[in-house]
């Protein structure tokens, strides 16, 4: 249970809170101000890499931090907290991205604050980034986001744990400092997901404001994932689905390719799709042509992906590289124009089930792992490369294959490391403990559905 307390004469201040207590006015100011669930498709989001067509650029590290007070959530945006820095309105804090804000400092009203806070930081752009579109992406930030960039608005997003991005070409200066702006909003209500509540408290010389739920792990909340920039060709490659399958000692690797441009003018492209093994190697290769460029791999003598202890070479991953280029007008030119080259991982397996068993690869799989939480101290649900490195050994020390992603989404780079330890997953949307159900509610269960398939679909791991 999260608490903010509000102390003070019975005045005016206390005739806001307790009016605000048939919905604390984040009924109306937080759901009609920022966000509804549904302004971020499921369009792209390719795990940002680097290659010969893409740079990438972590935002991560120190943050300037500003808590807005919990009886006035709004008053950032009716002041434009945005339109400059947040320093000039408000002294801020140092806040360090990724990591959940509450545990940080050692001050209570901003470990139990019950509303909004705001991030805003510079970062340099090169002016080499001029010919290229560059897009900002957030692993994820719990509950509510607004993004500004140099006074923008670029972004809205509802839910934790999932990613979102907006290409941000437009509003960048290039070869000068920029600023980036973040709303961050905690607010459990009945028509988020998570389901919460917000009521008042009568306490004496005031009220405290009060963040109820009835799932059982604390609201941690901030920026908790990486921020990133990126750049792609203005023709890149937008997404990548793959699915895969057996046949004799063949593996059968089908692909799609999305490429930014319309389908009548994508006629003219071309996908060339490499898998490579561990070692390097080119082991099977296909070209796709047409508007849809989709097709299959086959490779000989396949490595399958294996759980963790049910072969010797489990977690098999091969590398998938995808080239997208123009078509070639010339028989003595078969490659045209590279736009764009996208490297990713794949492993190669088959999921089935019957009355008795569930099969990968045909053989009866016994799961044997836990219910984690991505918690710790200090960070919260911030994202840890050690801890996380911890975590899969642990795993593997106990002789556990699996565990289900309680009761959230887990970080994309969580899922990348299932894959290469062979540990499997039951991956889980953030609804826990629904108590009351409404269309509203439908809708956003959907699209954080959506959302989470979207992400997670290409990962081996991932086998519920």
């Amino acid at each position: 249970m999260a608490v903010c307390r509000r102390h003070g004469s019975r005045g005016p201040a206390l005739t806001f809170l307790i009016m605000g207590a048939i919905g604390y006015m984040v009924n109306t100011v937080f759901g009609a101000m920022f966000t509804n669930g549904t302004e971020t498709s499921t369009v792209g989001l390719l795990y940002p890499v680097e290659s010969e067509t893409r740079e990438a650029k972590k935002l991560d590290g120190m943050w300037n931090f500003v808590r807005s007070d919990s009886s006035n959530p709004s008053q950032g945006l009716r002041e434009k907290w945005f339109s400059d820095d947040l320093a000039k309105f408000r002294p801020t804090i140092g806040m360090p991205v990724p990591s959940s804000y509450n545990d940080v400092t050692e001050d209570a009203s901003i470990r139990d604050h019950v509303g909004t806070v705001w991030y805003d930081r510079r970062f340099f752009v090169p002016k080499s980034w001029q010919l290229q579109r560059v897009f900002v992406r957030f692993g994820s930030v719990h509950y509510d986001s607004v993004v500004w960039i140099n006074g923008q608005q670029v972004l809205k997003h509802e839910f934790g744990h999932l990613p979102f991005e907006a290409d941000i070409s437009h509003v960048l200066e290039y070869g000068k400092e920029n600023r980036i702006t973040v709303l961050c909003d905690n607010v459990l209500l009945q028509v988020t997901v998570p389901q919460g509540k917000v009521v008042n408290s009568p306490v004496d010389g005031g009220v405290e404001l009060v963040q109820t739920y009835t799932f059982d792990f604390f609201n941690y909340a901030g920026i908790h994932r990486s921020v990133e920039l990126y750049t792609v060709p203005q023709v890149f490659i937008r997404d990548v689905v793959v699915n895969t399958d057996l046949v004799g000692d063949e593996g059968h690797i089908y692909y799609t390719v999305e490429s930014s441009l319309n389908s009548s003018i994508a006629a003219d492209l071309q996908a060339t799709v490499k898998i490579l093994d561990k070692a390097g190697t080119v082991v099977g290769v296909d070209t796709a042509t047409g508007a849809e460029l989709k097709g299959v791999v086959i490779v000989k003598n396949v490595k399958p992906w294996w759980p963790y202890l049910m072969h010797e070479e489990y977690g098999y991953m091969y590398s998938m590289e995808v080239t997208l280029e123009g078509k070639s007008n010339e028989a003595s030119e078969p490659v045209g124009e590279i736009f764009d080259v996208y490297r990713m991982k794949v492993g190669v397996r088959t999921l089935e089930w019957n009355n008795t068993s569930f099969l990968i690869n045909g053989q009866p799989i016994y799961f044997r792992g836990f219910g984690r939480h991505e918690d710790s101290d200090i960070r919260g649900k911030g994202l840890d490369y050690a801890l996380l490195t911890k975590d899969f050994n642990l795993l593997k020390w106990v002789g556990a294959n699996a565990y289900r992603t309680s009761h959230y989404p887990y970080s994309e780079e969580s899922m990348q490391f299932a894959d290469e330890h062979g540990i499997m997953i039951i991956d889980e949307c953030p609804s826990v403990d629904t108590e009351n159900y409404s269309q509203i509610l439908l809708e956003k269960h959907k699209a954080s559905i959506e959302q989470l398939i979207h992400r997670d679909r290409n990962h081996p791991s991932v086998v519920m």
